[in-house]
């Protein structure tokens, strides 16, 4: 079942539901990143005994918000993007009842500058599905042309081609719309990565017009938005919460699991009881060798930067495409203003203040102040960030199914279909709750 954003699902699910526990045991999700919380409130409004298991000491994974001691401010660790086409997120926010943590763009400017030769515009979906704009140069990316765009025809029925191969490299339209949109949904570069999840995005968002790609810019952070409501609706819910629980072994006897084994606890499985491993592939690897997983990886490096005097940025817009730079996206919350670097193995190997020298020419460009010295800064690398989006790794991507009928897995990295994204990590949480209740 899917929700609207506008609808309200009660924070106290109904008693009825929640007894209906006594029949189906209890569901012991292990990992409390997005698509572990998704999976967790999803059984619990279908009625599941609920418990989650962390082995740090916070919740959120990749996806959270935390107070740093350099720049005093609380900052994301990573910026994400949310649109208005993502239904999973949609679902978790309405089952959360906390869809007002996050305000739509009006109207919906995807903002881009090229820093190398000083050039700007924005990129503006028409408001239904027919993209009219192409059709407009005055509307279309500088230096494209409406043939430019067919390419969307062969992007359609793409199986195990990169982007790369059915787009032409050579023309412009290459490092201003399919790199930066590979880099920035995929975290790979558009040389490797898979056309398929490309499209995938497309068709669920741009596609569809304005309505279904409007960005959905977070309050007050990633963990106000999406963290602290999925806590606080488990434990109001009855659902428990246990966090510094490693996940040493499982113990395997035939075609069920017998045991979960955690470094301060080992859990017997009752005939009824289920297990949601909502972990990292490597981690997946380790525990399970049987179960493929994605093997490559590709890093991501976000720098955070303190300036007090707030400058706009250009179209006073929230967040801009940087083009021709090291950096590629540019987000603004308040005096923070925040930088994605994608697809960044190499990048991510540079010193903390290498990165930060580099990135700040660059962010000094776009706001029109190049003799600005380097403000207070904070880099964060996630050198496992996401799996490589690439063909060959995504149809290593495994089902939420296992040959254990009480094992089942949930990720951005599964195989939801989508690109590992935010949605792709709540969807998966949704999925695997929908297949223990039928």
């Amino acid at each position: 079942m899917s929700y609207s954003i506008q609808e309200v699902i009660p924070r106290d699910v109904d008693k009825v539901l929640i007894n209906r526990a006594n029949d189906t045991g209890t569901v012991y999700v292990v990992g409390a990143g997005l698509a572990g919380l998704s999976a967790a409130v999803s059984c619990v409004l279908k009625g599941y005994r609920v418990q989650v298991f962390e082995s740090t000491n916070h919740a959120g994974g990749r996806c959270r918000s935390f107070k740093d001691k350099i720049l005093g401010r609380t900052i994301n660790n990573g910026n994400h993007l949310i649109l208005s086409g993502n239904l999973g997120v949609k679902e978790f926010l309405a089952s959360l009842n906390t869809a007002d943590n996050f305000k739509a763009m009006h109207p919906v400017l995807f903002n881009f500058q090229d820093i190398i030769n000083n050039e700007s515009w924005s990129l503006r979906p028409s408001n239904g599905r027919i993209p009219w704009w192409i059709f407009d140069p005055s509307k279309r990316i500088p230096r494209t042309s409406f043939i430019d765009y067919l390419a969307l025809l062969k992007l359609k029925f793409a199986k195990d081609e990169n982007i790369a191969a059915l787009v032409n490299p050579s023309r412009p339209i290459f490092d201003r719309l399919w790199q930066p949109l590979s880099q920035a949904v995929l975290n790979t570069d558009a040389h490797e990565g898979s056309a398929a999840l490309i499209w995938t995005m497309l068709s669920q968002t741009l596609l569809k017009g304005s309505d279904a790609c409007r960005p959905m810019l977070t309050t007050a952070g990633l963990s106000a938005a999406l963290v602290d409501p999925a806590i606080s609706f488990l434990t109001t819910n009855n659902a428990t919460l246990k966090f510094s629980m490693k996940l040493k072994s499982l113990d395997k006897n035939n075609d069920k699991i017998g045991s979960i084994n955690f470094n301060e606890q080992a859990i017997a499985l009752k005939e009824k009881d289920k297990v949601i491993l909502a972990l990292p592939p490597n981690e997946i690897s380790n525990l399970i060798p049987d179960i493929p997983t994605p093997t490559k990886t590709n890093a991501i490096v976000n720098v955070h930067f303190r300036l007090d005097d707030r400058p706009i940025l250009p179209n006073n817009a929230p967040f801009i495409g940087i083009i021709g730079g090291v950096a590629h996206w540019l987000f603004k919350h308040d005096d923070i203003y925040s930088v994605t670097v994608s697809a960044a193995n190499y990048f991510a190997e540079k010193s903390n203040e290498e990165i930060s020298k580099i990135i700040w020419k660059e962010v000094a460009k776009v706001i029109g102040d190049d003799k600005r010295e380097l403000p207070l800064f904070r880099v964060i690398r996630e050198m496992r960030a996401t799996f490589a989006q690439t063909p060959d790794e995504n149809n290593r991507r495994p089902d939420s199914r296992t040959k254990w009928e009480n094992l089942f897995l949930a990720g951005d990295w599964t195989n939801t279909g989508l690109p590992a994204t935010i949605e792709s990590a709540i969807v998966s949480g949704q999925k695997v709750a929908e297949i223990l209740y039928k």
